[in-house]
């Protein structure tokens, strides 16, 4: 199949008995629990899966993903671009037996009978490659809280404080 025409839905069974492959790109901004732990949701994802049956008979789908995405650094919460790679060993299995006796090397993808969504596909890889804390690599971004101190302790020097025990000093002369 080519780039341009990656399909919406796919019969995995079918595409693996056809040893097909699949290569180009989709949005990301159609992918909703995805971009829910991004800050931008512009940018594709490069998908590229070749579907077979290995010697056990199981069917498959191997490959790759990879995209740049836009995500908020916890260190400094300003955004910071992460390039994201992901291997794909996929196997489709339609029941719970077939996924407990699977090759370590596979991850069982569940399927019934229905077609497959390739975005749903990417999208659930793709949250599993996303990084737990997202961070600038270089560290030269500041910490959020040592900002807010440092602005803190700016406007705590400009402020004037009133000094609590001014009304016992206007007792005292009233005596």
């Amino acid at each position: 199949m080519s780039s341009q025409h990656l399909p919406v839905q796919f019969a995995p069974f079918r595409l693996a008995r056809q040893g097909q492959r699949l290569k180009g790109a989709i949005e990301i901004k159609g992918m909703a629990r995805l971009t829910e732990a991004l800050s931008d949701t512009e940018g594709a994802v490069g998908i590229e899966l070749q579907f077979g049956i290995d010697e056990q008979g199981t069917f498959y789908a191997r490959g790759h993903l990879s995209t740049q995405i836009q995500m908020t650094c916890q260190r400094c919460m300003k955004p910071v671009t992460l390039p994201i790679e992901a291997d794909v060993a996929l196997v489709f299995v339609s029941g719970d037996d077939q996924a407990r006796n699977l090759a370590p090397d596979y991850d069982p993808y569940m399927v019934g009978n229905d077609a497959v969504t390739l975005a749903e596909l990417v999208e659930d890889e793709l949250i599993l490659a996303l990084p737990i804390v997202a961070l600038h690599e270089d560290k030269t971004c500041e910490p959020i809280l040592e900002r807010l101190h440092t602005e803190a302790d700016q406007s705590d020097q400009t402020q004037v404080k009133p000094n609590p025990f001014a009304v016992l000093s206007e007792w005292e002369g009233k005596k």
